[in-house]
């Protein structure tokens, strides 16, 4: 299996899907590409992953619904921020390139989580992202989304303030 330590993440118009870059440690890369169906289904159970293990879901069990969302919202700007720039992984490298038939996903009580990427007859490729920095990448995706011009309606009210373009640091797996 292909460890991917870092993951460009991009909306390509004339594919009308994601393409994901991934590169492991030793500078292998990978291009995946993700139709828009499989990202509904993995980017709904991400937020679902995201909005009911996270710390301030779990220490606030008992807030009502405005409130839980006014700590994700918090929580979300807060992974955002923390975002830095950094070189894309560049797709015209990638030894391999697949479209992606299904995604294993793999997560703890923390909301740490593990994706597997799959396509009968080639190696799977994986990426592990700690809580904030899966927030960091849906924040990603979502601005793709946006410029994809895709529907909306999966993305929650939290993340609505996360529409700025956003690069992460070479220490996080995703940008």
């Amino acid at each position: 299996m292909l460890e991917l330590r870092r993951l460009t993440s991009e909306y390509i118009e004339a594919e009308d899907r994601f393409r994901l870059t991934g590169e492991d440690e030793a500078g292998n890369t990978i291009s995946l590409w993700l139709t828009q169906r499989l990202s509904q289904r993995l980017i709904s159970y991400l937020l679902a992953a995201v909005s009911n293990s996270s710390i301030e879901a779990a220490q606030n069990f008992m807030q009502d619904d405005s409130a839980g969302n006014l700590l994700q919202e918090f929580a979300q700007q807060a992974a955002t921020a923390e975002l830095a720039p950094e070189q894309a992984v560049d797709s015209t490298l990638s030894s391999q390139n697949w479209l992606v038939e299904e995604v294993d996903i793999n997560q703890d009580t923390e909301c740490n989580v593990g994706l597997i990427f799959k396509k009968e007859g080639v190696e799977n490729a994986a990426i592990s992202f700690e809580s904030q920095q899966l927030r960091q990448w849906l924040s990603i995706v979502r601005n793709q989304w946006i410029q994809a011009q895709w529907p909306m309606g999966i993305w929650p009210n939290w993340m609505a303030g996360q529409d700025e373009p956003a690069i992460l640091s070479t220490e996080s797996p995703v940008h």
